[in-house]
């Protein structure tokens, strides 16, 4: 089974997704790619798996992404902290977010998925928050749990509401906003 042609289906999926929304169908997908949806079945058993394999490509893509920020160098502190909080790969900046809007109530596994990706993986940039602490960066009494909680339910509030439609704004737009808002709330 080709890794190659995976990829094409989740990444046409991506594209169509932009243009459909959830109620987009494997002919849809198969008429966007040129091929027959009998050649989607061969690699995906339903839209759902599809789904749930776009889940995991674009959040280990920001995991990798995340990592590139921990090992570059010549970043400061606050450099990193804010690139880290606000990392999101390039390539999916066009996905529309907003028509995400509908995910809980048509495929609750994935937008649980979804939420514990948001949720996990928190680790590297909590220490690094901690670093800032000790270093006068951020105040003394910074709640870095707190913090948290807030940068995932906001990232949760775009995934499951028309916020973002309705503001006219990009998800990453968003994102850097949250960030700035939070960090200057923190700052020493």
């Amino acid at each position: 089974m080709s890794q190659d042609q995976k990829i094409k289906i989740l990444k046409s999926t991506i594209k169509v997704f932009n243009i459909k929304g959830l109620k987009l169908t494997m002919d849809d997908i198969a008429e966007y790619m040129g091929i027959s949806k009998k050649t989607i079945y061969k690699y995906y058993d339903s839209k759902e798996e599809i789904f749930d394999q776009i889940v995991d490509y674009v959040f280990d893509d920001i995991k990798r992404g995340e990592q590139e920020i921990l090992d570059e160098e010549g970043l400061s502190l606050e450099e990193r902290v804010r690139k880290l909080l606000a990392a999101f790969p390039e390539r999916f900046t066009e996905v529309d977010f907003a028509k995400l809007g509908d995910l809980k109530d048509k495929y609750p596994k994935i937008h649980k998925k979804l939420k514990k990706r948001l949720e996990s993986g928190w680790e590297p940039t909590l220490e690094l928050l901690e670093q800032g602490k000790r270093e006068g960066l951020y105040r003394e009494d910074a709640n870095f749990q707190i913090f948290k909680v807030m940068m995932d339910a906001s990232i949760a509030r775009f995934f499951e509401t028309d916020t973002l439609k309705k503001s006219k704004i990009s998800y990453v737009e968003a994102l850097n906003q949250v960030v700035d808002i939070l960090l200057t709330g923190i700052k020493a």
